[in-house]
């Protein structure tokens, strides 16, 4: 079936007339009586019927209207989210991240600037975030840069974020004003499950430093890493950003270590031009 053939069907259907449908579509009336007649013969039916001066629409043909109504009424409907996608009007986001903390701030401005736009949110490490992005099960993450030579990304960077260690107020280091590799390399410290960024660039630096952690508490997530630092089960090194302060617990830089952790906005290439993932960037730029 030729779609000008059941739009034109659809017309006359509509108006009653071939004249009034003609004019509605801007065609002419020999062009769309062919369309019509062309319908009718490719499956040997009659759709209309003279009528004095006029047409009357035959029962097939009136049940073929109720059918072309819904077609052209969902096409319609398509058109008008299609039209306020473009628009930011409407439109679907699904954002991935390792942070609440980082992404939020970002995720605020966005509604505040494309408030049709519903946005979607799942957390949890880079590695599952950057894995839940490759299978397109989210649109944008924020997570630590990507490998900078795979072709299928493109990130930016969104904030530079450094690691710092926290112990309990009622701790021997209470006092200190930082705390270097050595001295957490000695101790318990309590880190974020394998995959995590925290994990992954704190044991780097202990690494590059030659040294090995003697005794690592694994948690899986950020409240629980301080919870067991307040009850005194070790030392908790976590993304300064991330770390939820009190006047229970003492914030530690670390010195003499490269301990940064940038987290940048990364889409896949193919998608960076969707209207909805084009702006996520801009307001980075804006």
């Amino acid at each position: 079936m030729i779609y000008s053939q059941i739009r034109a069907f659809h017309a006359v259907a509509s108006h009653g007339s071939f004249t009034r449908a003609a004019a509605a579509l801007s065609v002419s009336q020999p062009t769309l009586s062919s369309q019509v007649k062309a319908l009718e013969a490719k499956y040997e039916v009659d759709l209309f019927i003279p009528a004095g001066r006029g047409i009357e629409i035959t029962p097939l043909g009136r049940r073929l209207h109720a059918i072309t109504q819904k077609q052209f009424r969902l096409e319609a409907e398509a058109e008008l989210l299609l039209s306020e996608t473009r628009n930011l009007n409407a439109g679907f986001l699904r954002i991935g991240a390792d942070s609440p903390y980082h992404a939020l701030p970002l995720v605020a401005r966005y509604k505040e600037q494309y408030p049709g736009i519903e946005i979607s949110m799942n957390f949890g490490n880079s590695r599952d975030t950057l894995a839940d992005l490759m299978a397109r099960r989210i649109d944008v993450a924020i997570i630590p840069p990507p490998p900078t030579d795979d072709p299928r990304l493109i990130s930016q960077l969104l904030i530079a974020d450094r690691l710092v260690a926290f112990v309990p107020k009622t701790h021997k280091w209470a006092k200190r004003k930082s705390v270097n590799l050595k001295q957490l390399t000695g101790t318990r410290v309590i880190l974020r499950e394998e995959g995590s960024t925290t994990r992954a660039v704190f044991e780097a630096a202990v690494a590059a430093a030659g040294m090995t952690l003697k005794d690592v508490f694994e948690i899986g997530s950020r409240e629980a890493v301080r919870a067991a630092v307040v009850e005194g089960l070790g030392i908790g090194v976590v993304s300064e950003a991330e770390l939820i302060r009190g006047d229970n617990i003492h914030v530690l830089p670390i010195s003499g270590a490269d301990l940064r952790v940038p987290e940048h906005l990364v889409c896949l290439a193919e998608c960076a031009p969707q209207r909805t993932i084009k702006a996520v960037f801009d307001l980075l730029e804006g």
